[in-house]
């Protein structure tokens, strides 16, 4: 018989992001249909499957929703193509909204818009595997 997996509830209070302050976006990659990878070191992942955005200068610079869309322009948007050094980390409680500081007055707000659906997760340098559920809630794997 299996053993049963129990996942620990978390508040944002218990989250430590310290460990990705200093380091750098390595690769932000498309999974179809509608989720992102944003990769900041070997086996460190945030994957968002919800709305993210970029402000630059206190302003929208790009948007999930911007990939491939052409605006006018001679060539579709590629959202994929940035990468810069984290400066700060937060986690807005109860909502789970991501928000990342980076270096050039950049940041990265990455939002969950469902009460339902698993909206975001991310691997910590121990290997343990986090998810923000339906509503703001955030689970821990019990095994790396």
């Amino acid at each position: 018989m299996s053993e049963a997996s129990h996942y620990t509830n978390l508040g944002s209070e218990d989250i430590d992001f310290t460990w990705m302050h200093g380091r750098g976006v390595l690769e932000v990659s498309f999974l179809e249909p509608s989720g992102w990878d944003f990769v900041v070191g070997p086996k460190l992942c945030i994957r968002a499957e919800c709305p993210w955005r970029i402000i630059r200068d206190g302003r929208i610079a790009l948007a999930s929703v911007d990939h491939h869309q052409r605006f006018g322009l001679s060539a579709p948007i590629d959202a994929a193509a940035a990468a810069t050094v984290l400066l700060a980390v937060r986690l807005r409680g109860g909502t789970a909204d991501l928000l990342i500081e980076f270096s050039g007055d950049v940041g990265l707000e990455i939002i969950p818009f469902s009460s339902g659906y698993e909206s975001w997760q991310w691997t910590d340098p121990t290997g343990h595997a986090f998810f923000v559920q339906g509503g703001g809630n955030i689970v821990r794997h019990p095994r790396p």
